[in-house]
């Protein structure tokens, strides 16, 4: 057989061998093609985020926004604050309770909490979130059939001084309104964290979830004053310093850090205190004179900036 009709035996097998491939291609992709993208997306996670113990195979299908505003205070409210013991407290817009004791308390806040049940106005409507170190401030957040994270009309902060003795607190609270809103289909906690893996600047390869994912309640853009409608939201703690929130209806998410609403929180009740404030201040403790409200405001919230040694 002569060269050229081997080499144009070869170009047709080729040629049969290309239409095959061709067709067959064709054809798994126009009727065996089922979209698969969540799937690896998870299993990506699954590979690369540690913890996943933590995030709930079960969970809620639904759950309804909650519509909630800021509470006032009645008389007789304001009178039960007053009458607590062993401190005195400043009642800012019938709203907002500064409170100091007279003689510190020797609570260990994280191992006893139920011990500051008789000193602080409906404490069991509040649940424990952490501490900040700097502010040796421990943080509570509100709940409403769930927790309200990071709300500043709905927080309690407790202050303790070097020997961790309770010294100060800071109270805000929320009660719901008479305008609910009816149960929509909410994500799961897995495709919640899928997606913040996926957002840049958030967890990472190799990233641990540290505490149990929670649902609660959280607002993006938190109201002063007035209603708020707050989104059900699920909670992550990240290599148990960072915390993320995504709302579980339509997946936006933010993180958020106790440092910065300590700080946004004593901003708030600065301002009240300014010369040109309209603020109405009740001071339950009649003996209080004005330095001693600067004294505490000074005192209140106070964050240590560490210095590494250098002054």
């Amino acid at each position: 057989m002569q060269w050229g009709q081997i080499k144009t035996l070869f170009i047709l097998c080729f040629l049969i061998l290309d239409i095959f491939l061709l067709h067959h291609f064709i054809t798994y992709s126009t009727t065996n093609y089922e979209p698969t993208d969540n799937v690896p997306m998870e299993d990506n996670v699954r590979n690369n985020v540690n913890g996943l113990s933590n995030v709930p195979e079960e969970s809620p299908s639904e759950e309804a926004m909650l519509s909630a505003e800021r509470k006032e205070f009645t008389e007789t409210e304001e009178s039960e604050i007053a009458n607590l013991p062993n401190q005195g407290s400043i009642i800012i817009d019938h709203h907002l309770i500064i409170s100091e004791f007279d003689q510190p308390l020797a609570i260990n806040v994280e191992e006893d909490t139920e011990a500051l049940a008789e000193n602080i106005w409906n404490f069991d409507q509040y649940q424990y979130f952490g501490k900040n170190e700097a502010a040796n401030t421990y943080i509570f957040f509100q709940v409403i059939d769930r927790p309200i994270y990071f709300n500043s009309s709905g927080t309690l902060l407790i202050q303790v001084n070097e020997e961790g003795e309770v010294t100060h607190y800071v109270q805000t609270i929320l009660e719901k309104t008479d305008d609910q809103t009816e149960p929509e289909e909410i994500n799961s906690p897995m495709n919640a964290l899928t997606g913040l893996y996926l957002s840049d600047g958030f967890i990472h390869s190799g990233d641990e979830i540290t505490a149990e994912v929670q649902l609660g309640y959280h607002n993006l853009l938190p109201l002063a004053n007035g209603a708020q409608l707050l989104a059900p939201t699920w909670q992550f703690e990240v290599n148990e310093e960072s915390h993320y929130y995504v709302n579980a209806i339509e997946g936006h998410s933010t993180s958020s850090d106790s440092e910065t609403f300590i700080r946004e929180m004593k901003t708030q009740i600065m301002d009240y205190f300014a010369e040109d404030s309209t603020a109405d201040i009740e001071i339950t403790d009649e003996e209080w004179e004005e330095e001693d409200i600067e004294l505490l405001l000074a005192q209140l919230l106070e964050i240590k900036v560490e210095t590494n040694g250098v002054e």
